[in-house]
């Protein structure tokens, strides 16, 4: 599983209007809700409440290396699903590991060069001297010889499973089956053509904005992810919030992930005061997304 799954799941989606519009196992040529119980499976590898570490030292300054590391990842073109997995190699390993801080942009930027070779193709990897130069780590002494043992230091951490499973690739997963319905209503209307691609908007939103904050973490991504969708679907306004369709889709009932949703929609709100209780339309997306 990579980005490329992702990406090619979710640009199915664009556009379509309708669950039964997306012949997606057809599309790939495979048995798609297998791939979504096995990463049901292997997301506690990076994700779960029993390795949650709220009193980790490095969690002060995780704000300022998330934003860091993304910002390294949109100048090296890579997809945002390959920047959130570099994110979960770094929590691994500093929320169990009393990292030295002369090293953290080291391993920072070993966790996204890692993370490209794993989740992007090869041709979309960032040369090592670019990122020496990007990073500037190459100012600080550091070389390609250097960077390559950062590298290694960084797999041996992660103990060579590389193979994590965050939020934003199981969104793709729902958007690709089919989030919106034949009778689902928006702000009392019926549904308008782009009312999916806005949905998809939405969530990738809510995955770079939970990504941020580390308490986000304490929940399983499968539950997260669900929980976002219905941010997605509270954000555009839709009707129903919740459906059984998404029960069978993602197998949480709304009981089970509304905890998650109001923790969601709280930090959203914080962050943007507001935003929460203003009629939203597709075009405030845009607008929203702006701010991250």
């Amino acid at each position: 599983f990579s980005s490329h799954f992702y990406l090619s799941m979710t640009l199915l989606t664009v556009g379509t209007l309708f669950p039964y519009q997306t012949p997606i196992d057809e599309e790939l040529n495979m048995e798609t809700e297998d791939l979504f119980r096995d990463m049901v499976e292997r997301q506690v590898d990076y994700v779960s409440p029993g390795d949650y570490n709220p009193t980790a030292s490095y969690l002060p300054y995780r704000r300022y290396l998330v934003d860091w590391m993304s910002d390294v990842g949109e100048q090296c073109r890579l997809h945002t699903s390959t920047v959130h997995v570099s994110i979960l190699y770094l929590d691994k390993i500093f929320r169990s590991n009393d990292i030295p801080r002369s090293q953290w942009q080291l391993l920072a930027t070993g966790c996204i060069s890692v993370a490209a070779k794993y989740e992007e193709a090869e041709e979309h990897c960032p040369p090592i001297p670019d990122l020496l130069q990007l990073t500037r780590l190459s100012q600080a002494g550091h070389t390609s010889l250097s960077f390559r043992e950062g590298e290694l230091e960084v797999l041996r951490h992660l103990g060579w499973r590389l193979r994590a499973i965050p939020p934003i690739h199981i969104i793709g997963y729902f958007l690709a089956k089919g989030t919106t319905f034949e009778d689902d209503t928006w702000q009392n209307r019926s549904l308008i053509e782009k009312i999916p691609k806005y949905v998809k908007k939405y969530a990738d939103f809510f995955c770079n904005l939970t990504l941020q904050e580390y308490s986000f973490q304490e929940y399983l991504p499968s539950v997260l992810a669900a929980a976002i969708l219905m941010a997605s679907r509270v954000a555009l306004q839709l009707q129903p919030r919740w459906r059984p369709e998404l029960v069978r889709l993602t197998g949480y009932e709304e009981a089970d992930i509304t905890d998650v949703f109001t923790h969601v929609w709280s930090y959203y709100e914080e962050q943007f005061p507001g935003h929460g209780h203003r009629s939203i339309s597709p075009r405030g997306v845009t607008s929203d997304m702006s701010h991250l």
